[in-house]
């Protein structure tokens, strides 16, 4: 008798334990689902207020258990991203080149964790895009940014070439980064040019008398 008892307390322990698991899985699964709804929203919208939630225990099961783990990830970063950019400190791009680099890093680290094509090339249409903001600055690594953005979307169009997204900013990308060397081109002539001019304006002789042949006279 002590012995069926000892084995009903176990049991109802077992289901009890069991019940509690399907309460957080179930729980985590909704909570995953919802998570992910609002972070494709504000993909897609391109702002955010706030960087996003960290994800607790139920959530992150939820998402594993969904196969979208490495999806909400990216999605995470881009919103701390975009949340990044918009906190602006008058006088200082601190913030701003501060979530972009650290958007690099994450974007990177998780490109090799997705598992479809699809998803490697919108983590990378993203990348391009970071760089690109980043190419609008005058400075020093202007070149090294410039050049970064055009493999990241490259990657994406080799990743996914039905990715119109990427397509199209690579071309405009590569379409910019022509003009802009045109433009430096035209400079360049320019100022030479204009240095010529003030050189032949502050000589008050003009330029040189060709010298006469040996005994031809004037």
């Amino acid at each position: 008798m002590r012995r069926r008892v000892s084995v009903r307390v176990a049991a109802g322990l077992a289901l009890l334990v069991l019940a509690f698991g399907l309460a957080f899985v179930a729980h985590g699964v909704a909570e995953a689902r919802s998570a992910f709804g609002h972070l494709q929203a504000q993909w897609q919208r391109g702002l955010a207020d706030a960087p996003a939630t960290a994800p607790g225990r139920a959530q992150r099961v939820g998402e594993a258990l969904l196969g979208i783990r490495a999806r909400s990830d990216l999605l995470r970063a881009y919103q701390d991203y975009r949340a990044g950019t918009a906190d602006v400190i008058p006088g200082t791009v601190y913030p701003q080149t501060r979530a972009r680099w650290e958007a690099i890093g994450r974007l990177r680290n998780l490109t090799r964790s997705l598992s479809t094509n699809e998803d490697r090339a919108s983590a990378n249409v993203v990348l391009g895009a970071i760089f690109a903001a980043g190419v609008a600055t005058p400075g020093e690594q202007r070149a090294v940014e410039t050049n970064e953005a055009i493999a990241a979307f490259t990657r994406a169009v080799l990743e996914d070439p039905a990715n119109a997204t990427a397509k199209l900013d690579l071309e405009v990308e590569l379409r910019t980064e022509l003009d802009r060397e045109q433009a430096s081109a035209r400079a360049r002539a320019g100022s030479s040019s204009a240095s010529r001019r003030r050189q032949r304006q502050q000589d008050p002789r003009g330029p040189a008398i060709p010298a006469q042949a040996e005994g031809a006279g004037y």
